[in-house]
């Protein structure tokens, strides 16, 4: 790996690279990234020199300059598919191998909170996947292998998890035989997971709001979460080919997701129960992520297309503009 981060001029679109510690020619790697409401990015990075060292990056824009906090010894290291996200009061929540950690900027101390029943048991040993902070300051993580999502409840201090419903489709297709099989299959792994799995990845929370969405790819739902009663509802998607990723919510309470195996960004209303499909200009993008910028009346959808090394930028026209452009045609 030849960098950690890289800033792309959006008026030229040249890149910049921003490296930490290069030993032998590779940069310091990472994987996640998000932005808090102080336009500071948050990244994970992760050691080239010892594994299990992953810790957290600090960029700010203005000057470029990179800050790196490392947890405690006695906690769990940032680590796997990172995937990161800041809460409603400024807390920066990652996924950890076990488990999610939560960082204040302010104070500048990491607090961890740990899967109970669904990290390692007899049915295969799990690693966290997505993870997300609501706006009350509470934390959330998927356990993708084991279909569940854990609660960090910044009140009391305790974990709650949610195991989210098997597709019924996939079951009555089985046979008891299969059904007893795959039920002692004890190698369940984010890849190696049961048919009649959803597969929650990487999830956002409605900060307008007490909701937190899942993206389920193996399942091609979406699990809607009440933050604060866990009331689970499952919304499939118009197609079963249709595999979330990423999910992301404006403003609006609109649900955003990457389609990592369709070329497709999906766009759900939850209030009219109405979907919209934009199709990508690019074949093969595989996308794994998906952030909104909404800033001067414009709302903004941003994916990086992973298999044509590009970035791509949706710009949501506005009603005025939709206006002014039926008049024009007609």
């Amino acid at each position: 790996m030849n960098t950690t981060r890289d800033k792309i001029n959006t008026t030229t679109g040249a890149p910049r690279s921003l490296n930490l510690d290069v030993q032998k020619g590779f940069a310091t790697g990472s994987h996640g990234i998000t932005r808090d409401e102080k336009g500071y990015l948050w990244f994970n990075t992760r050691s080239n020199v010892q594994r299990g060292l992953g810790g957290l990056g600090k960029v700010d824009p203005k000057n470029e300059k990179i800050t790196v906090y490392q947890p405690p010894q006695n906690m769990s290291p940032l680590g796997g598919a990172v995937t990161m996200d800041v809460d409603g009061k400024g807390k920066v929540w990652a996924s950890a191998p076990d488990g999610v950690l939560q960082f204040d900027p302010v104070t500048e101390k990491f607090t961890d909170f740990k899967s109970t029943l669904a990290f390692k048991n007899n049915k295969g040993t799990n690693s966290t996947y997505g993870a997300a902070g609501d706006r009350d300051g509470n934390g959330w993580w998927a356990q993708m292998a084991f279909d569940t999502i854990g609660k960090a409840d910044m009140t009391t201090g305790k974990v709650t998890e949610i195991t989210l419903p098997s597709l019924k489709n996939e079951l009555a297709r089985a046979t008891p035989a299969a059904r007893e099989f795959y039920e002692n299959f004890s190698d369940r792994t984010n890849g190696n997971p049961l048919p009649w799995s959803q597969g929650p990845r990487r999830m956002g929370t409605d900060k307008n709001g007490d909701v937190l969405w899942v993206g389920n790819s193996w399942g091609s739902t979406l699990a809607r979460i009440d933050t604060k009663t866990l009331e689970t509802t499952i919304v499939p998607f118009p197609d079963k080919t249709m595999q979330p990723y990423h999910i992301a919510v404006d403003n609006n309470h609109n649900v955003w997701a990457n389609l990592w195996t369709s070329d497709h960004i999906a766009k759900y209303d939850p209030t009219n129960n109405k979907w919209t499909t934009f199709d990508l200009p690019v074949r093969g993008t595989e996308i794994r992520h998906v952030s909104l910028l909404e800033r001067d009346g414009k709302t903004r959808v941003i994916v990086p297309v992973y298999r044509s090394s590009q970035m791509g930028v949706m710009t949501l026209r506005s009603e005025a503009e939709l206006a002014a452009l039926k008049a024009q045609a007609q």
